[in-house]
């Protein structure tokens, strides 16, 4: 699988290896899953690891507009909302996975803008679903779009990477994987986002955003300490989503600092996010997992 076709750098970080059409708007994706999925999680995490699977559906929805709807290679992809639900086995190794989708393209023939729902095969059995809606644009338009959006700040650019929390505490096992730092000003408000852009997976490649992966890995992390009975989970067993929802509302510039918080939603165990900069909203989220306190079904859904 060609690593542009999943806007890639790495072969090591491509997830699709083919895809074959079924009908005019579905199709079937394969897509094969590295070991210790994507980041070094704990792998007495309960659960799945929500970055592999949105990571999974983001390349799935990029190579199939490329390949069946005609999207020319450097065109950039601006995700709306993308949302979840999985139950994934664990993987002592590399794991494989089939797609079943349906694409369909909304608004017109005049703009690339659309939609896909997705359930996910492991094994014979459905193990997940995922739904996404995007929209590929020219790239003079896009140059545009990021010219007028662009949010301008008199915070103060810290001057190094903030110290991160222990890894232990937001289920990693690096280091360089952890996403979350106190923050100075306000240390029992929230945590700050480290963005840092040598990160070999979340930073892949060039970006002039920050990716909205590395927002879903923050808020799985800060959910993992906001969630109740946090402060009670053993360190062996960290907290992990099985169910997300994570709208994007702007982008999140890589200059300015971005301030994540986390609150439980009253009445379950679902944790309530949200991405703030400069004083706006760029991304908020609801994750919920496998807590003994959830009551009933709770709904998914994730933009990005």
């Amino acid at each position: 699988m060609p690593r542009t076709s999943v806007h890639k750098t790495s072969a090591a970080e491509v997830l699709v290896t083919d895809a074959l059409r079924t009908g005019p708007d579905s199709f079937l994706v394969a897509v094969r899953w590295p070991r210790n999925h994507l980041l070094h999680h704990r792998p007495e995490a309960t659960g799945t690891d929500p970055l592999l699977l949105v990571e999974t559906v983001r390349q799935a929805a990029i190579h199939l507009s490329h390949r069946f709807h005609g999207v020319p290679e450097g065109f950039p992809f601006v995700m709306f909302d993308l949302d979840f639900a999985a139950a994934l086995p664990a993987q002592p190794g590399a794991g494989t996975a089939v797609l079943e989708t349906t694409l369909t393209r909304i608004g017109g023939t005049a703009r690339f803008r659309m939609a896909m729902e997705t359930t996910v095969h492991v094994a014979g059995q459905v193990r997940g679903r995922g739904s996404v809606r995007w929209e590929a644009l020219e790239p003079r338009t896009y140059g545009l779009l990021r010219r007028r959006g662009a949010t301008t700040s008199a915070d103060p650019v810290p001057a190094a990477t903030p110290v991160p929390l222990p890894p232990e505490a937001v289920g990693c096992l690096q280091q360089q994987d952890v996403l979350l730092a106190r923050r100075p000003d306000a240390p029992g408000d929230g945590w700050l986002l480290r963005t840092d852009r040598s990160h070999p997976v979340l930073f892949d490649h060039a970006c002039d955003h920050i990716p909205g992966t590395v927002l879903v890995e923050a808020f799985r992390q800060a959910a993992g300490l906001a969630v109740p009975g946090a402060a009670a989970q053993p360190p062996a067993t960290p907290w992990s989503p099985v169910r997300g929802r994570v709208a994007f509302a702007s982008f999140a510039e890589l200059h300015l600092p971005v301030h994540i918080t986390a609150r439980s939603a009253p009445g379950s165990a679902a944790v309530l996010l949200s991405a703030v900069q400069a004083d706006r909203v760029v991304a908020s989220a609801e994750l919920a997992g496998p807590a003994p306190a959830t009551r009933g079904e709770h709904s998914a859904g994730a933009a990005c």
